[in-house]
């Protein structure tokens, strides 16, 4: 197309876009034949951003086909044709099947963004937690700590070292649990260092939860950064319900590969749940199924009440 085509027909659709018939096409959920562009287009003074190019444009056929789903107009396509040509009967049929796959494509796209940014939201929720439930404590803590001190310092200078070292203890704790919040926030090391890096980094954050962490990890899996990311932020959901709800002492976490793919798998000694019914950290399983899903894999999760967890999960390589 010409240079500066397509910020015509932008301009003139918004002069006349009830009477174009690409809005003919949506709102009637019909395909549209707009013939004799060449002289249809210039009769027009409402088109006439559109003038300057039609002498020039090599067709003079347009066949306009909405693209439908769910019984809803989401755009239309465009199929030019050369003067005295036009699509027969068994060429609208395929016109019609093409525009069909392109908005199973534009819906898919949607859906996609949609569920994107609704994990952006669960991750943000979760990060408000956290920091709510323990930097903003320690803040709390290390605010009182000081008032203590700065109460007692005129009369009693000893007694003030006391709460400036609760105040210091919890000033460190905020510090190690802030960084460990922003590398579970955004592990760099995944890009950097691999799949197996993160997760190494990961692990030992669990240690100041008190549990211990068996590690077995094979060589770095040959898969795209996505693919890698998915896994990462599985373990991470997984090791996180091992602390929250869990109250496990023991975790194995393994990364490994067969002729499948790339395979992670979690397992802990806590106090297990019903997976048939509603427990806590159910929504992180959900989470956990939606990542696997949109990298074409599959999970799967053993449990009952006194007996662990077991969370297996398998993605493609490709």
């Amino acid at each position: 197309m010409s240079e500066g085509y397509e910020a015509a027909v932008q301009a003139a659709y918004k002069k006349d876009g009830d009477t174009s018939p690409n809005r003919e096409a949506i709102r009637t959920h019909k395909p549209v034949l707009f013939s004799n562009a060449s002289q249809t287009v210039p009769a027009n003074p409402r088109l006439a951003a559109m003038n300057g190019f039609y002498p020039r444009v090599p067709w003079d056929m347009t066949y306009v086909v909405p693209l439908l789903s769910r019984g809803r107009a989401l755009g239309a396509i465009n199929f030019a044709y050369p003067p005295g040509q036009e699509p027969g009967e068994e060429e609208k049929v395929f016109l019609g099947a093409v525009a069909d796959q392109a908005a199973v494509a534009v819906e898919n796209a949607r859906l996609f963004s949609d569920a994107r940014g609704k994990a952006a939201l669960e991750e943000r929720q979760k990060l408000a937690r956290e920091l709510h439930d323990s930097v903003s404590q320690a803040l709390y803590g290390i605010a009182l700590g000081v008032e203590t001190a700065r109460e007692v310092l005129p009369d009693n200078p000893e007694r003030a070292a006391r709460p400036l070292d609760y105040a210091v203890t919890l000033a460190e704790a905020g510090m190690t649990e802030m960084r460990a919040l922003i590398f579970e926030l955004r592990p760099e090391s995944l890009e950097k260092e691999g799949l197996v890096a993160a997760l190494e980094k990961q692990a030992a954050v669990q240690a100041r939860h008190g549990i211990r962490v068996e590690t077995t990890f094979g060589e770095e899996p040959d898969a795209p950064l996505e693919a890698k990311e998915s896994l990462y932020r599985i373990a991470q959901e997984a090791l996180h319900n091992t602390v929250k709800h869990a109250r496990a002492a023991n975790v194995k976490l393994k990364l490994g590969r067969d002729f499948e793919g790339i395979k992670l798998e979690v397992t802990d000694d806590g106090v297990g749940f019903d997976t048939g019914g509603d427990f806590p950290g159910h929504l992180g399983l959900k989470s956990m199924r939606e990542r696997v899903s949109r990298q074409g894999g599959t999970l799967e999760i053993a449990s009952r009440p006194g007996k662990g967890v077991r969370i297996f999960a398998r993605i493609p390589s490709g």
